[in-house]
């Protein structure tokens, strides 16, 4: 029998190689050596320099901060750019300031010396030089002289005062001639007021002829004032939108200059304001009338067309581009939409043409059909029945026009419709039959001697068709009839 055991089982405990015994495992405990402080203390000297190094090399601000008052907003915008500062962190805040120039750095939140980084945030108060606003006392300027005018001009720093001198036979040199304010009255005069100051230099030279400020006065001042001087004048018009109609723009000789007796002055004259026409086709009317009221322009918006869009202007009476010269007039067409039809059941069809015609007269491009015909109960014939009761512009309309109705053909109680050809029947009787079917009895009265006079000889319908009880008859169609009407016997 074979033997099964493993191969190491085939021997005995003591017969096994040492090398398989089972082995005990034995914990080994290392002993702990004792912290170095020397080293610790060296490592943590290390770090403080290196931290120390870092914030000199990298955080530390390094940018000296300049004093920029008395500078101007420009300096500040050079100085930023050149270290690289970041422009966000700038903040300028104006203020009006008598004693400072306007643009000029007032104050800095930042001292002058002190180290700052690219991020710092500084505001400055920036000057906005004198305060436009405030009202200033405007002295007797006719007792004053030229020297005075302008020691108080700049001591109230008026920028907007000027003093332009000319020629005058009556004002002393060096003494006001007039003066004149723009944008307020003298006791509501501020540094923001236009005032125009003209001193006299005295009498012209012999035989010369000073020339005034003629500037926005009328031109009929010039005219009078060149007549007395001997001077002639060339008058050029021209548009202004600043400068009324009939006064001056400007002269060719300068207020204060000399010409001599019998030269000649420009003077270019406004013809008031011009303005372009523009495409105003499609502007609502409201927008039509601002324009015009803006501009100055009379307006005749009361002629309306129709148009597909309602309101809208479809018609301007001035090109678009043209130049609208002053006392020009426009006149538009506005839009009423679509046409609306009135309603013409019941009435002809020649009413209803009539209404076209004259809807087409106002642009509406409408198309009328011909009638299609057809019997009613309600319409009489020649009536209208129905029509196009909504239609766009340039559209077609139709109608439907009553042929009156159709008779259904019923007896009464004494005439039959089938026997009126039979000779038995009275005048009187056929004429009640029509009259109780709403048809219209024609009669003709011939002689008959077979027959006795009254009674109905022939009947037969104009539209040719055989009269038969129960059948249909247009209420247009006349039923005639013959009628036996013999001469009376001689006596």
């Amino acid at each position: 029998m074979p033997d099964n055991k493993d191969f190491l089982d085939q021997f005995s405990d003591a017969g096994k190689p040492a090398s398989f015994k089972e082995e005990e495992r034995v914990p080994v405990k290392k002993e702990k050596k004792p912290l170095n402080t020397k080293a610790l203390a060296i490592a943590a000297g290390v770090l403080l320099v290196l931290a120390i190094v870092s914030y000199f090399l990298f955080f530390a601000p390094k940018i000296e901060m300049p004093n920029f008052v008395g500078m101007t907003k420009n300096d500040v915008a050079a100085w930023v750019k050149q270290q690289g500062i970041d422009a966000t962190g700038i903040l300028f805040v104006e203020q009006y300031d008598f004693d400072t120039d306007d643009g000029t750095i007032l104050t800095q939140s930042v001292n002058p010396g002190k180290k700052v980084r690219k991020d710092v945030k500084i505001n400055f108060n920036l000057s906005k030089g004198a305060d436009p606003d405030e009202r200033i006392n405007v002295p007797d300027l006719y007792a004053m002289e030229k020297e005075d005018i302008q020691a108080w001009i700049s001591d109230n720093k008026l920028q907007k005062t000027k003093i332009s001198t000319s020629y005058n036979e009556d004002v002393e040199a060096n003494s006001v001639i007039d003066y004149s304010f723009t944008g307020c009255e003298e006791d509501s005069f501020t540094r923001a007021c236009s005032l125009k100051i003209n001193v006299s230099k005295g009498s012209a030279p012999a035989g010369s002829v000073a020339v005034e400020d003629f500037e926005k006065k009328p031109y009929a001042t010039v005219e009078s004032w060149a007549k007395s001087k001997k001077i002639n004048i060339n008058k050029v018009e021209q548009y202004s939108d600043k400068v009324d109609r009939d006064y001056v723009i400007s002269q060719s000789v300068s207020a204060g200059r000399t010409i001599k007796e019998g030269e000649t002055l420009t003077v270019v004259v406004s013809l008031g304001k011009a303005v372009n026409m523009p495409n105003i086709i499609g502007w609502k009317r409201t927008e039509v009338r601002q324009w015009c009221s803006k501009n100055g322009i009379p307006l005749d918006d009361s002629e309306e067309d129709y148009a597909t869009s309602t309101g809208l202007c479809i018609k301007q009476s001035i090109a678009a581009g043209t130049l609208v010269k002053e006392g020009d007039y426009l006149t538009v067409i506005i839009s009423k939409g679509n046409p609306k039809i009135p309603d013409f059941t019941g009435k002809t069809f020649d009413e209803l043409r009539d209404w076209v015609n004259q809807a087409n007269i106002e642009s509406a491009a409408l198309t009328l059909n011909n009638p299609t015909y057809d019997f009613s109960d309600i319409y009489e014939s020649g009536e209208i029945i129905s029509h196009t009761s909504s239609v766009a512009v340039g559209g077609t309309v139709n109608v439907v026009v009553s042929k009156g109705r159709n008779i259904l053909l019923t007896d009464n109680s004494d005439t039959k419709w089938d026997d009126l050809n039979s000779g038995t029947y009275t005048e009187t009787q056929v004429r009640k039959l029509c009259e109780d079917n709403h048809l219209t009895c024609d009669v003709t009265y011939v002689a008959d001697p077979n027959m006795a006079n009254g009674l109905v000889k022939s009947a037969e319908r104009s539209d040719g068709l055989q009269i038969k009880t129960s059948t249909y008859c247009p209420q247009s169609t006349i039923i005639n009839i013959t009628v036996v009407d013999n001469p009376a016997d001689p006596e």
